[in-house]
């Protein structure tokens, strides 16, 4: 059992490098009860301004809205579904979205 473990963690390791296994993570909060004292702890811009500034900016509807922590910043993930029914995400900074 401890040599298939052994040999499963070096297979990873060969196929994925050890510093790139986190590299990429992200925490994201979907849960806005959970993610509003964040925005407001951490002086983000609120969900509200958010979705009205992306109106003019992004072509389509916003379908949904996520609070992301990426390194050290927050971003706000959004789902846009486009006229022809194509899905496309927008994330954009928390503190200052498309630019303000």
């Amino acid at each position: 059992m401890i040599r298939l473990t052994a040999v499963l963690i070096l297979a990873v390791m060969v196929i994925v490098p050890p510093g790139r296994l986190f590299a990429d993570a992200s925490v994201c909060i979907e849960d806005w009860s959970t993610a509003v004292p964040v925005v407001k702890e951490e002086g983000l811009a609120p969900v509200e301004k958010v979705t009205s500034l992306a109106k003019s900016r992004v072509d389509g509807d916003i379908v949904k809205v996520t609070l992301c922590k990426e390194d050290e910043r927050y971003v706000y993930r959004l789902l846009v579904r486009s006229s022809n029914g194509k899905m496309a995400p927008v994330i954009v900074d928390a503190k200052e979205p498309f630019g303000r």
